[in-house]
């Protein structure tokens, strides 16, 4: 049978081909086990993530009423004022106080959330170095069943 030039591996056996190839044995199990980690890795950072995310908007709420509560106060005792001097001074006073106030919540904030960035990413880091030590065992033979070889023939 003449060899056809434009599709010259149609006549090749393919077996032959591929038998000089070494496949590695790659242990499934211990893939497995790798990935699944990784999956409880995110899932616990996440979780982390979450509930830092619930304390800073709680805190945030927190912040909004005492805010209120705060504007509230200022406004009624700015009524009761006589002289526009002692108005301005006292609102001056008062500014000042929110603002102390705002800026102290704003590093409370922002120190929620490094906390709460840092656990997640901590967590991710871990598992991240733990996975590249586990490569490894992705070519050694499996305990737990027979030994697994691909052997050329």
């Amino acid at each position: 049978m003449a060899t056809n030039p434009a599709y010259p591996f149609l006549e090749m056996d393919i077996t032959k081909v591929m038998s000089s190839f070494k496949m590695p044995v790659v242990n499934v199990k211990a893939v497995m086990a790798s990935h699944q980690k990784n999956v409880d890795a995110l899932t616990n950072a996440s979780q982390h993530a979450f509930e830092g995310v619930q304390e800073i908007a709680k805190r945030q709420g927190e912040m909004i009423r005492q805010g209120v509560d705060d504007i509230t106060g200022t406004t009624k005792n700015a009524k009761a004022l006589d002289s526009l001097e002692e108005t301005a001074v006292t609102g001056a006073e008062t500014f000042k106080t929110l603002y102390q106030s705002a800026l102290a919540n704003t590093w409370d904030l922002n120190d929620m959330a490094s906390k709460t960035t840092s656990k997640s990413l901590g967590i991710i880091n871990k598992r991240v170095a733990e996975s590249l030590d586990e490569v490894k065992d992705y070519f050694a033979k499996p305990d737990s069943t027979p030994a697994q070889t691909t052997t050329a023939s």
